[in-house]
């Protein structure tokens, strides 16, 4: 009886993770998108509200679209949290030093 003789085993998965050619990458649009925002929106904002909203994810109408582009999440304290441009963030502080605060949250 013969005997088989086994190849040399070989990864070549080092070979191909260096080039990128790492087959299917499944979270890589989400991965794209978190980056993105990170890299856009720089800037995290916390607002309290004087009214008591029910947390979840609101635009609060009454401000610049600037500062309402990623909406707003309201915690179950009262604040409401976003992350904000460098535009949208000049135009909050703008809005601010007008004095007009009052804002109007519609749930999304």
């Amino acid at each position: 009886m013969k005997r088989t003789r086994l190849r040399p085993w070989i990864d070549f998965g080092g070979f191909f993770a260096f080039f990128g050619i790492s087959g299917v990458d499944h979270d890589r649009e989400r991965r794209v998108q978190k980056r993105f925002e990170e890299e856009f929106y720089p800037h995290q904002v916390t607002a309290t509200l004087s009214a008591r909203v029910a947390p979840g994810p609101y635009a609060l109408g009454g401000l610049p679209e600037e500062a309402n582009r990623l909406g707003w999440t309201v915690q179950p304290n009262g604040a409401a949290t976003t992350r904000l441009s460098d535009d949208g963030l000049a135009s909050l502080r703008a809005w601010m030093e007008r004095g007009s605060r009052t804002v109007q949250p519609t749930p999304l």
